[in-house]
């Protein structure tokens, strides 16, 4: 967990995944940090980041043998792959990548006996967050509009979401009680 108050959570390659404090703070119980994480899970499995790296180095190459050809220096093909890097933090992964993750996240989660809408509540939650709000800012901006989510959830996920709606009796460890107990 990262001791943020921005409400964000991410993986990075090799799997490690982080949730911002002030995300979990917004949470209601366990089944919607279960949701996050799985989306996060699923990132990892599908190696969303891996591939946008390789898609970015297959640019940057391909923008290095651009300038070469240019007899640019080498200083700025450096300059064009740190720009590209950051980028693509800025910018997140692809809208499909995200969805793809939204959907075999809520999967993830429900096998695991959590409720598979513990995800769309997280995603309810921000979109009723003001999207000018800077804890949520960069979140938006990496990320397809919780709306556009949710609906695309709901096309796709219905009649799973509705079977595991109840799910296994699993313990309620993150409960608003139990984070007041910290």
């Amino acid at each position: 967990m990262l001791d943020a108050p921005q409400l964000n959570a991410f993986a990075v390659p090799g799997g490690t995944i982080f949730v911002t404090r002030g995300l979990v703070a917004k949470m209601r119980n366990e089944a919607e940090l279960a949701g996050v994480l799985s989306h996060e899970i699923a990132h990892v499995l599908k190696k969303h980041h891996l591939k946008a790296i390789q898609k970015g180095a297959q640019v940057s190459l391909a923008g290095d043998a651009f300038s070469t050809a240019l007899n640019d220096s080498r200083s700025e093909a450096r300059a064009k792959l740190i720009s590209f890097g950051t980028e693509m933090y800025s910018r997140g992964l692809d809208k499909s990548d995200e969805l793809e993750a939204d959907r075999l996240g809520v999967v993830i989660a429900a096998r695991g006996g959590y409720d598979a809408y513990g995800l769309p509540a997280v995603l309810q939650t921000l979109q009723a967050m003001n999207a000018e709000d800077s804890a949520v800012a960069l979140m938006f901006k990496t990320h397809p509009a919780p709306a556009e989510r949710l609906d695309a959830l709901g096309e796709k996920m219905q009649p799973t979401l509705d079977a595991y709606s109840k799910p296994a009796a699993a313990p309620e460890r993150f409960t608003v009680e139990a984070k007041a107990a910290r």
